[in-house]
């Protein structure tokens, strides 16, 4: 079909769909005139998209969903139920050939076969037609960036992964194992890429025993691996390392696993940063200069919360600072290379004057360090051996050494300017990617927050609003893998709320992924304490980007995040109700029949807690009240609910009581072991613990407790997560009973 052709069947189709009985006219409304004009935009581009039209007959509004391909309608149709689900008749129909209605025969004369449309009747309310023009006009402007795509049977590895990371750096073991699994079976990662990532899991869960038990573990010593699965075994062998251990404890226990933190770059964790204290002291280094390695790389206060180093690094070693050091040789050099000491070697190299000979090595320390005094000493040598072959090969093999080279000994923040001018999506992402790698060496270094920060501050003011969303998932992998390293260190709160503030004021794709990891980054950002101020700025930015997540598909997810907010919310703080009345208003009459069950009692409770009566929107009775609505559990059930959120646990605790009045339910909140959770994982039938809403220690003495005997985990922090769970629990327990 031509354009002349195309341009034609459109505005024949408009003139005949905006007449009589349609008592709608584009010329009369400046909204309907814009729907209009994306309508025909989508419908002449060369790949034709989704649309979408609305009609008036009587009283009624209504909307079409018009798919020049019949492939759009499944698809279109979900977005439909997502983005305005709450405000329309459940019933979204497709146009039937046959039907004589007006709109319904141009439709359809319009798509003919090729294309397919979609019906659906909006609430009589000014409100709920106001509610759905504004959500598919979002849709309409997410449409004409994102074309339609076919099923994907596979998540995209990336996004598998990061969500691995995620549930890591959440505490989450359930979430993480689940993701584990599925990173396991998938094909396009390598065995041993697949091996790392289980690695990673054992680590971060303190699996001690089945990581020593692993049947790859002689592999993983052996392998050239990436720095975090080299950070997880040193983990490993910190973990069996007594408080007050020496050097020579150290050598005896950990002598196997080798040089595995040969640089303070490659440090990722506390334990990472006390087994490279431990390795180079047990290589005769110097305890000054390894504490100011340490310093220097931003770690050293974590390697000194090990009792054992603390004695060690603190000590005065002025007995060999007075004695006549010896002058240094190439075999020095080369014995701190061999040895995988490599800034031992680049203070060595400090002491000598460059040469040809030296040369290569000093790139090859650099490569592996990239420390601001490598890079300083580099810089020094190629000045004083410029002019001669020896600095050419210093350019040339540190080019072909490092290919990252250029963003390493840059400042990060310049680097990250450099990334966001990049003039293709190839180099932005392969540029992003190296910063993502080298986040953690280079911002746990004093003032790189800080760097950071100012940088992300004045390049996100001019930066194209499409690339906005590149910017937010790059600051939230930043701030994860920072907390993973080294939990809530200085700095990171202001890193979370700027993070909170971009996401708000520019991100306009409604991505959900990106929304939820945003909630996490507000979560924590809380947990560690805010004043009223900064709560309520967190909430307003919230407010300001919630708007495309208010469905009904988006309920849970809505749920949860009110219930964390109430629960870190100061005590003098009056700007959450905003937050909530714009999540809880969104159930009424013209969808609490269509909502989980679950989702509409917890937001019954919620509402009851923000001045919001909604009970008379309870499901209706049901038709036979005899008939069980529940598994029949043996009175004196016992269950045990552990989670940090007691208001979320206290509502969950009497969501099931009152469907099975014969069970008894305790909530635990403790954040420390105590006998009370023992003797409760000891003695309860079904035990639920929300691992993202929980502490370490308090977890660690339930599982403990616990045994053999089944255990199960929330998926979320909220009420409903903890429903579901103690609900399938009780499933199980009533089906191994009646077999």
């Amino acid at each position: 079909m031509t354009d002349t052709d195309r341009t034609a069947r459109w505005e024949t189709f408009l003139a005949d769909f905006y007449s009589a009985p349609n008592e709608l006219r584009p010329s009369e409304n400046a909204r309907l005139k814009w729907f209009v004009e994306q309508g025909r935009a989508a419908w002449m581009a060369e790949s034709p998209s989704p649309f979408f039209l609305p009609g008036r007959k009587g009283q009624w509004d209504y909307w079409y969903a018009i798919c020049p391909n019949r492939d759009q309608r499944l698809w279109v149709r979900d977005l439909v139920r997502a983005h305005a689900g709450t405000w329309i008749d459940t019933d979204i129909k497709h146009v039937p050939a046959e039907s004589t209605t007006p709109a319904d025969a141009n439709v359809h004369a319009f798509v003919g076969t090729e294309g397919k449309a979609l019906r659906f009747l909006v609430a009589k309310d000014s409100n709920a037609v106001r509610e759905v023009q504004n959500s598919l006009q979002r849709l309409t402007r997410v449409l004409a960036t994102r074309p339609h795509r076919k099923v994907r049977l596979s998540p995209h590895l990336g996004t598998l992964i990061g969500d691995f990371w995620d549930a890591c750096a959440a505490g989450s073991e359930v979430s993480a194992h689940e993701l584990l699994l599925l990173i396991e079976q998938d094909h396009r990662l390598s065995k041993v890429n697949r091996l790392f990532q289980r690695l990673q899991f054992l680590a971060t869960f303190e699996r001690w025993d089945e990581l020593e038990q692993l049947e790859q573990l002689p592999d993983l010593l052996r392998l050239d691996r990436p720095v975090l699965a080299s950070d997880a075994l040193a983990r490993l062998a910190l973990a069996r390392l007594t408080a007050n251990a020496s050097v020579a404890d150290f050598v005896n226990a950990a002598s196997k696993f080798g040089a595995l933190v040969p640089t303070v770059t490659t440090i990722r964790s506390a334990a990472g940063s006390q087994f490279y204290a431990f390795w180079s002291l047990a290589n005769d280094e110097s305890p000054t200069e390894v504490a100011e390695h340490l310093s220097d790389a931003g770690w050293l206060d974590h390697a000194l919360a090990h009792s054992g180093l603390a004695a060690l690094l603190t000590a005065s070693d002025d007995s060999q600072a007075t004695q006549i050091r010896r002058k240094v040789v190439l075999s020095d050099v080369t014995a701190a290379m061999e040895g995988k000491r490599f800034d031992a070697a680049i203070d060595l190299m400090a002491e000598m004057s460059p040469t040809a000979e030296l040369a290569p090595l000093l790139v090859d320390a650099l490569v592996k360090t990239f420390t601001p005094s490598a890079i300083a000493l580099f810089k020094q040598w190629q000045l004083k051996l410029s002019g001669t072959p020896a600095a050419d090969a210093l350019a040339v093999r540190l080019t072909n050494s490092a290919p990252e080279a250029d963003i390493a000994t840059a400042r990060f923040s310049d680097a990250l300017e450099a990334a966001f001018s990049a003039t293709s999506a190839t180099q932005r992402t392969k540029a992003l990617d190296e910063l993502r790698a080298q986040s953690v060496s280079r911002l746990m270094r004093s003032g790189g927050l800080q760097d950071v920060i100012g940088a992300v501050r004045s390049t996100s003011e001019s930066l194209d609003i499409n690339l906005l969303g590149e910017m937010v998932d790059l600051l939230l992998d930043i701030e994860r893998n920072l907390f993973s390293a080294a939990g809530d260190l200085p700095g990171i709160q202001e890193l979370r709320v700027l993070t909170t503030e971009t996401w708000a004021l520019g991100d306009e794709s409604g991505n959900r992924r990106r929304a939820m990891r945003v909630t996490d980054l507000v979560s924590r950002t809380l947990a560690c304490g805010v004043n009223t101020a900064t709560y309520g700025n967190i909430i307003d930015n919230l407010n300001l980007a919630w708007t495309p997540f208010l469905t009904a598909a988006d309920l849970r997810f809505n749920l949860e995040t009110l219930e964390v907010l109430a629960y870190l919310r100061p005590d003098d703080d009056q700007s959450l109700s905003t937050f909530a009345m714009a999540v809880l208003s969104r159930v009424g009459q013209h969808n609490a029949l269509r909502l989980d069950a679950n989702w509409l009692e917890v937001a019954i409770a919620l509402g009851t807690e923000f001045g919001l009566d909604l009970a008379e929107l309870s499901p209706p009775p049901p038709a036979d009240p005899k008939a069980p609505q529940h598994p029949q559990v043996p009175t004196g059930t016992s269950i045990a609910i552990y989670s940090l959120m007691e208001q979320a646990n206290a509502r969950a605790a009497s969501i099931i009581q009152k469907r099975y009045p014969g069970v008894k339910v305790q909530s635990l909140t403790e954040k420390v072991a105590t006998d009370g959770l023992r003797n409760a994982a000891k003695t309860a039938d079904i035990l639920i613990i929300a691992d993202k809403a929980a502490a370490h220690a308090a977890t660690d003495a339930l599982k403990t407790a616990r045994g053999k005997a089944p255990l199960d985990y929330a998926r979320g922090k909220g009420t409903v997560s903890l429903v579901e769970a103690t609900e399938s629990a009780l499933s199980r327990f009533c089906n191994s009973i009646a077999s």
